[in-house]
């Protein structure tokens, strides 16, 4: 069984460097967690840990022997372990820097198995939010502890003391929606290097909306949602108002001649035959063209995934000899499964400015919320006393 200790020793040396290592094998990925520490007479201060310590866990719940590893640089605030191997595992320690000393925290070691998360090959995984309340120290220790603090700060050359600090039970928290808040900020972090492509898988899992796009440089806000019959979607485009049909939306880009459509077919819909029949003339149309292999690709749309293609035609102006004059056009064609029927997601363009309008394109469709729209709630009736004595 493949051993922690070397995993770590690398991101001992890179937390040095503050740079996160690069993942050393496919078999390796990521555990993230988050520890706040509330101070004892300001409650409303808190200390986030920047570094710690997990433990790896047997089948059974034990702890292994020797099976222990350390954090890298932390990321927007949440610590993370690089290149941990497949296994279970629970936070054992964390620890923060203030006044001089560094305070250490520790979960209670007896619930380690129930806190305890299971990593699987090259994927991530949320160990939990935790929050510590500090309480005072007895006397003799406060006292000891300022002690060691006021000789540091005469050695300030060497180490930080390591101070145990009183807290009362933690408050613990894990699940999708504190799972999918770290992996957003550990992404933004970690972007640029390869992590991202292990956090964003882990995302796609998780079903998880992409954050809402802000606009503005001064005074940034959420790009307001835009509701449909069958969709919300934001103006990410910014390519004017659409064309609307019954059960569809288009746009133009404004100069250009790249044409994006999001429509939505019943699953009553006359001449709809099925998501099965569907992907497969999927398939037909991407074959039709020499340069078109047929291939069949993941793209996610909102928080599903649907299966994309692209389809090359060639058109040949009327009246004029064939192959003389030419125009390319490409077009990428996204399913997305839905149990009332079938989302189809379009952008058609020029071959010259299909790669410059595709990520626009891309951007589009993470904004989207498919369904019909959230009712709004109904305008809350306080009651009006009426005025006494009144004639």
């Amino acid at each position: 069984m493949r051993r922690l200790g070397f995993a770590f020793v690398a991101a001992g040396l890179a937390a040095c460097a503050a740079l996160p290592p690069q993942p050393a094998s496919l078999d390796e990925g990521l555990l993230i967690a988050r520890v706040e520490t509330r101070g004892a007479f300001f409650t409303k201060s808190a200390k986030w840990a920047d570094t710690a310590s997990i433990v790896e866990l047997d089948a059974e719940g034990n702890p292994l022997p020797g099976q222990r590893g350390l954090s890298g640089p932390a990321v927007n605030g949440y610590l993370v372990f690089y290149n941990v191997p497949p296994g279970r595992f629970a936070l054992r320690s964390a620890s923060f820097r203030a006044r001089g000393a560094r305070y250490q925290v520790q979960p209670l070691r007896t619930e380690e198995s129930k806190r305890a998360v299971v990593l699987r090959r090259g994927s991530a995984a949320y160990l939990g939010d935790y929050r510590f309340d500090s309480r005072w120290p007895e006397l003799g220790v406060a006292l000891w502890h300022a002690a060691r603090i006021i000789g540091h700060w005469l050695t300030p050359f060497l180490n930080r003391p390591l101070l145990p600090r009183e807290t009362g039970l933690p408050v613990f928290e894990n699940g999708p929606v504190p799972e999918v808040r770290a992996l957003l900020a550990v992404r933004a972090g970690l972007s640029g290097t390869q992590w991202s492509r292990v956090v964003n898988a882990r995302l796609r899992e998780l079903s998880a909306a992409e954050p809402p796009k802000v606009a503005g440089a001064i005074r940034s806000r959420e790009l307001p949602l835009r509701d449909e019959p069958f969709l919300s979607w934001r103006d990410t485009l910014n390519w004017g108002e659409p064309r609307r049909a019954p059960a569809g939306i288009a746009w133009r880009r404004p100069g250009g001649e790249a044409q994006i459509a999001v429509f939505f077919t019943t699953a009553s819909a006359p001449g709809f035959a099925g998501w099965d029949a569907a992907v497969s003339e999927l398939r037909r149309s991407s074959s039709a063209s020499v340069e078109d292999r047929g291939g069949v690709y993941e793209v996610r749309v909102a928080t599903r995934t649907g299966l994309a293609a692209r389809a090359t035609k060639y058109q040949y102006p009327e009246g004029v000899l064939v192959g003389s004059e030419t125009s390319v056009v490409v077009t990428e064609t996204t399913l997305i499964p839905d149990g009332f029927g079938m989302y189809t997601a379009r952008l058609r363009a020029p071959r010259g400015e299909f790669d410059s309008a595709l990520p626009a394109y891309r951007e589009f469709l993470l904004q989207l919320v498919l369904g019909p729209p959230k009712p709004k709630p109904a305008p809350r009736q306080e009651a009006v006393m009426p005025f006494m004595g009144a004639p």
